[in-house]
């Protein structure tokens, strides 16, 4: 890949076509994958691929991995994913959600080695707030099965405001 001025790789892609146009595709410094069709102006890669039929659920489907978050009385409950988690700090605390026992301390590096004595231990969920949430998107569109209203849309991403809208829709 090409260099960025900050220092980051740069990586693209071309499909050269025996007949027909030249598709490229490229990551900017940001991460944002686009393409480019015949080198002409650059487009987000969603818009090519919902122009080739994928919707947004989709498209979140194919390249995210998906975490269940079940209310756990005034927290939630998330399975545990080691490779999630492997290279990141804990930011806070991470608590068995069944023994309520603290597993890492808070500023604590997630080791491969920490994550498989986890796995060996048979962590299987860890506790989460409200304020974990914050962030994250939704993978489903929220939908009340009793009038068809959607609540909200696949890819909207969860904050304070819409929170308790999910919650008070019996999500």
């Amino acid at each position: 890949g090409k260099s960025h001025s900050s220092g980051k790789l740069l990586f693209a892609a071309r499909v050269i076509p025996y007949r027909g146009s030249w598709l490229d595709i490229e990551f900017d410094a940001k991460d944002i994958v686009y393409a480019r069709i015949d080198r002409r102006r650059k487009i987000p890669v969603t818009s090519l691929l919902m122009a080739l039929g994928m919707d947004g659920e989709t498209i979140l489907d194919t390249f995210y991995t998906k975490s269940n978050y079940q209310r756990d009385g005034e927290g939630w409950r998330i399975p545990f994913q080691p490779e999630t988690l492997k290279g990141q700090k804990a930011i806070t605390e991470i608590i068995d959600a069944d023994t309520g026992e603290v597993v890492v301390e808070a500023g604590k590096k997630l080791t491969p080695r920490l994550l498989k004595q986890l796995t060996e231990k048979g962590l299987k969920a860890i506790k989460a707030t409200d304020d974990d949430l914050y962030g994250n998107y939704l993978a489903e569109d929220i939908v009340n099965m009793e009038t068809g209203e959607i609540f909200m849309e696949a890819g909207d991403e969860i904050d304070e405001k819409n929170l308790p809208q999910i919650l008070a829709a019996g999500f």
